[in-house]
Order: structure tokens, then C-alpha cells, then sequence
């Protein structure tokens, strides 16, 4: 039974940032139309960590079905902002009290090499779209695109998301060889926990009789340059501790995983035959102090992987500066053009008042790795590092919510013909998908396969 609230709130996403923002609206007594574009609310939970995180998955959807459950919340499935309604719809037309978006980031942040996209899924995959298989192509009925993971595939990026994705490669071509050649077949699960040197090993074999050359991550930074462990502070102290201990991750990550890597290598170009890449060119900076000019690295490969970063996906009748939406107002999360449309989470990364949620994310985060890091083989701390994420971004909702609770406040209530309005509307897009307004049933009938049930089966 949904209960009467002072105003209708719409929220685009029902991921980490939405179900968070629809929440605490719901508990303050507002009442809450949540819609998201998939039939699940799940976001990268589902689609961009890789299905080796079990318990994390798990545990994070868990607590998206609570929050979405609230008798205030109305969850509406398969909309999708700019194809299926306008914000001019929801803003004006539809009479919500406020518009909040929170559709994350999912657009690849482009490799810097002009005419790339022309080789995508030619040979260059961005790292989106990988997870999204990866994720889903062990299910009966998927039906997206395939990929295969070449022994000698190229990663270029530098952060945690990279260091994924290399283990995917890496596990990926251990397998099969191990397979084929050996007739050994070891499950993702216990190759991830394991590490693929540890799982050679106690076959008695290597990546060399494999005939396996591994998977390289390029970077165009140096080693101690990468983002795997955040910094606390500018100081020298804290600078030296954060290039000390990322390098010790990088090592720890590479004897786990025996994947190589090569740093301070800006990509400038690609190899093509037949209309697929076969190789791409990297350009070597000189350290501080070298004086000698750049050197010109050519890497074969039958394949290259982006993992430099997500933006924000530009949806028609949201107003965009560059790569983010473009707001305005003291907190800067109204969007332009409108004074009751509102954004908040990774949409708009880096803006306003969600800095302090960053800062205490960096702290945590680094207090995690700094208790894990010593014995990764036991405790990897990637895991850690994502709970983290989520919690900053839950942080960062609660407080620019701060100031659109105050502003909501001071608009009219909703008369009943706008309540009656609204509730009709969105019954309509419910039915339109199938979906009878039972939340926790018509998720888990969504729910996909998982593959570890069907190892388990097995």
C-alpha cells in the first residue's frame, strides 16, 4: 500500500545512487517513482563487476531490493530516459514535485587514437562491453555479442577496473590451455581465488609449456603513477607512501596473476589488415631527467581492450557540457534549463559538495589495502575496494540530497488530480513491461542464471 507524502519525486536509476536518493526521500515521507531503463535496477553491481564477486553482488542487490521495497518507492522497469519519456515530460507535463537522475556512467571513455572506432569489435573492445558478456554469455538465453580472449591480448589503463580485466584475460587463456593441452579443468571461481600462478603450479606446468606469451597492460604513466592505492594527503610523505605501496600491489597482482606490464606508454596508433586491427603503437615517454626523444613501440595483437574509464551516456533531452551534464546552482547539481531536475552520483563525478564523500572514500579505502594488502594471496583487496566505492557514492547521495529536501520543501503539495495523474501514468509503463507491481517477485523472476549455481549443478 503506498502512502500520501507532501510531493511526487521521479528518480532516473535504480542503482546504487537512485535506490539510496529513493530511500531516504521515502523515508522522509515523500513518495517515489523509481524508473530504470533495464528490468533489473542492479547497474554495474550486475553488469560491470566481473561474476567472480559472489558475495559482493550478492550482498549489494540485497540491499537495492530493501531500499526499493519501501511502501513509498513505485519501481517502474524498462524506461529509458529520451526514448520512452523526456525530462520536459516528467519535469512539467507529468506535474512531479522534482526530477533526480541517476543513470551512473556507462559510456567508454574513448581510446585517444583518431578512426579507432571503426576497428570496434574488430579487434578492439572497450571495456564495458567485455564485462557485459563476460558477465552474461555462460546464460541459455543470451543473445549479445561474443568475444574471444586471445593469448597476447593488449589492456590499456591504468586503475583497478584494468587489473580485472587482465585477470579475465589471464584466466581466460589459462584455462583453455590447461584444458587442451593438459585435459585439466579448473572453474573460474577457483582460478580467481587461487591465482593462475598457484593453479600452473600444482599442475606442474608453466605459462612457457603452455606456449602462452600472457596478457601486457599498458600505461602511459609510470608504475607509481597508477590509481590502485588512494592518497591521503599532498605531502612528500603521503605521495611516497602511495607510489611505494602501488607498486608493491602491481608486483603482488602480476606474480598472482602472471600477466606483464609496460608503463609510461601513451598509445598513437593501430595496425590494420582486412579491416581488423593486428597491432597498435605505443609511444614511450623518457623519465624525469631523460632528455633522449620518445620512442616509437610497436605491440602485435590480435586484440585490444580499452579500459581507460566510464562517462556519462549523453541521452537526448539532457542538457550536456563536454563529457557531463550541465548544472548550475551553489551545489552544482540543478540541471541547466530546469529548476526542479536534479542529479546526483557518478553523472555528475567530481562536482560540488560530494568531494567530502570522495575524500572519506580515499580514506577508507586506503585504511582497506593497507590491511589486506600484505597478504593478498588471502585477501584480495579489489573486493574491498568496490564495497567502498558503493559506500562513497551512498554518502555522496545523502549529502547533495541536503539541499534538494530543502528546496522541495518550499514547493506546493501535490493536489490530488497530479497524484491521480501520476499513479495512472506509471501504471500504464508497469503494465506496458508485464510487471503487476510485485517488486521482490518481478526481480527475482529477472534474475539472471548465475554460473556458480550452475557449477554447483554440475
Amino acid at each position: 500500500m503506498e502512502h500520501s507524502g507532501k510531493h511526487f519525486i521521479a528518480i532516473i536509476g535504480g542503482s546504487v545512487a537512485g535506490s539510496e536518493a529513493a530511500f531516504i526521500l521515502a523515508e522522509k515521507g515523500f513518495r517515489v517513482v523509481v524508473f530504470d531503463q533495464k528490468n533489473l535496477p542492479y547497474g554495474k553491481i550486475e553488469d560491470g563487476l566481473p561474476k567472480w564477486h559472489i558475495g559482493l553482488r550478492d550482498k549489494e542487490e540485497q540491499k537495492i531490493d530493501e531500499r526499493l521495497s519501501h511502501p513509498n518507492i513505485r519501481f517502474v522497469p524498462g524506461v529509458r530516459l529520451g526514448r520512452d519519456v523526456t525530462l520536459d515530460q516528467l519535469a512539467k507535463e507529468w506535474s512531479f514535485s522534482a526530477v533526480i537522475i541517476a543513470i551512473g556512467a556507462w559510456l567508454d571513455r574513448k581510446l585517444p587514437i583518431e578512426g579507432i572506432d571503426a576497428l570496434r569489435n574488430k579487434g578492439l573492445i572497450y571495456q564495458n562491453d567485455l564485462l557485459f558478456w563476460y558477465n552474461h554469455r555462460h546464460e541459455p538465453d543470451y543473445k549479445g555479442l561474443n568475444y574471444s580472449l586471445p593469448d597476447g591480448t593488449c589492456v590499456i589503463g591504468g586503475g583497478l577496473a584494468s587489473i580485472d580485466v587482465v585477470k579475465m584475460v589471464m584466466i581466460e587463456i589459462a584455462q583453455k590451455a590447461l584444458k587442451k593441452q593438459k585435459g585439466v579443468e579448473i572453474d573460474l571461481f577457483t582460478f580467481e581465488k587461487k591465482g593462475v600462478a598457484k593453479i600452473l603450479e600444482e599442475n606442474k606446468t608453466s605459462l612457457d609449456e603452455l606456449g602462452l606469451k600472457g596478457c601486457t597492460l599498458f600505461y602511459r604513466k609510470r608504475v607509481q603513477d597508477m590509481p590502485l592505492y588512494p592518497r591521503k594527503g599532498d605531502s612528500p610523505a603521503d605521495i611516497e607512501k602511495a607510489q611505494r605501496v602501488t607498486q608493491k600491489l602491481l608486483l603482488n597482482y602480476q606474480s598472482k596473476y602472471l600477466f606483464r606490464f609496460e608503463g609510461s606508454c601513451a598509445p598513437k596508433g593501430v595496425s590494420e589488415k582486412n579491416g581488423k586491427l593486428v597491432g597498435i603503437t605505443f609511444e614511450r615517454v623518457p623519465g624525469k631527467g631523460d632528455n633522449s626523444p620518445p620512442e616509437i613501440c610497436k605491440f602485435d595483437t590480435e586484440l585490444v581492450i580499452s579500459s581507460i574509464g566510464s562517462l556519462p551516456e549523453a541521452l537526448p533531452s539532457i542538457p550536456y557540457k563536454g563529457d557531463y551534464l550541465k548544472t548550475y546552482g551553489e551545489f552544482g547539481h540543478k540541471i541547466e534549463g530546469f529548476d526542479n531536475v536534479f542529479a546526483i552520483g557518478n553523472v555528475v563525478t567530481g562536482k560540488g559538495n560530494i568531494i567530502d564523500s570522495k575524500k572519506h572514500g580515499r580514506e577508507i579505502t586506503g585504511k582497506i589495502i593497507e590491511g589486506h594488502f600484505a597478504d593478498i594471496k588471502l585477501h584480495d583487496p579489489m573486493e574491498e575496494n568496490y564495497r567502498n566505492y558503493f559506500r562513497k557514492i551512498e554518502a555522496g547521495v545523502e549529502t547533495s540530497l541536503g539541499a534538494v529536501v530543502t528546496e522541495l520543501d518550499q514547493c506546493k503539495i501535490h493536489p490530488d488530480e497530479d497524484i491521480q495523474r501520476i499513479l495512472t501514468i506509471t501504471k500504464e509503463l508497469q503494465e506496458k513491461v508485464g510487471f503487476d507491481g510485485d517488486y521482490q517477485k518481478w526481480v527475482n523472476s529477472w534474475r539472471p542464471e548465475r554460473l556458480e549455481r550452475m557449477l554447483a549443478k554440475t
